[in-house]
């Protein structure tokens, strides 16, 4: 490889680097285009060079905040025959530390977050497909749990108690900075945090899923 094409690179991944970091922190309008060559050391045509427009940056930059996420904190565990409640643990536990990730790996959660709260059309497809990832993987266990006379309002409120904790604490944390939860407020730690939650989720699941095999019903 050329020194000519090894600067490209280098070029490149600076200015990737550093529209992570400022889209994290502030969402896609807020981080400008003039800030992200300023923090990368490039000139402000640089990002039209590399990736051939904001949008475009921005997206490159989602793919890869999601590539480190999915790296990190995995939705399914490595080990085979665990039990559907180990599993949906693991799982609710991989959406909440990636939620508390200081790391890289943590800016997916950041950016989720104001995406929610300021959300853009053209990223559209790529939530779709992180939807698609999360609901294949909750959405049999559910189902499992519950069992055959679960109806599809009980998957889905289920499925809702499961992935709301995560995404509402990164909007919480990340999106309104005025009003941040903080854990120590709660005397936990992350880990903690994550059993804590996920057991209250489990034991409203299986309440449910005893109410359905006695009645057969979630409404009686």
């Amino acid at each position: 490889m050329s020194e000519a094409t090894n600067d490209r690179n280098h070029a490149k991944q600076a200015l990737l680097d550093a529209a992570a970091e400022i889209f994290a922190a502030e969402g896609y309008h807020r981080g400008t285009v003039a800030r992200i060559c300023e923090k990368a050391g490039a000139n402000g045509a640089a990002v039209n060079y590399y990736f051939g427009s904001k949008e475009k940056l921005y997206l490159e930059v989602w793919r890869q905040a999601w590539g480190e996420a999915r790296r990190a904190h995995p939705l399914e565990p490595e080990e085979e025959g665990l039990s559907a409640e180990r599993r949906l643990s693991w799982f609710m536990r991989a959406l909440l530390m990636r939620v508390f990730d200081s790391g890289p790996a943590g800016r997916f959660a950041k950016l989720m977050a104001h995406e929610v709260v300021e959300p853009q059309d053209f990223l559209v497809e790529v939530k779709e497909a992180v939807l698609a990832e999360h609901s294949s993987v909750v959405n049999p266990l559910i189902a499992e749990l519950l069992g055959p006379a679960a109806t599809l309002q009980d998957l889905a409120l289920c499925r809702l108690m499961v992935m709301t904790p995560s995404l509402g604490i990164a909007i919480r944390m990340f999106s309104r900075p005025g009003a941040r939860v903080q854990l120590p407020a709660f005397g936990l730690d992350p880990e903690q945090f994550a059993k804590r939650i996920s057991g209250f989720a489990l034991a409203g699941i299986s309440d449910l899923g005893r109410q359905l095999q006695e009645t057969g019903s979630s409404t009686e």
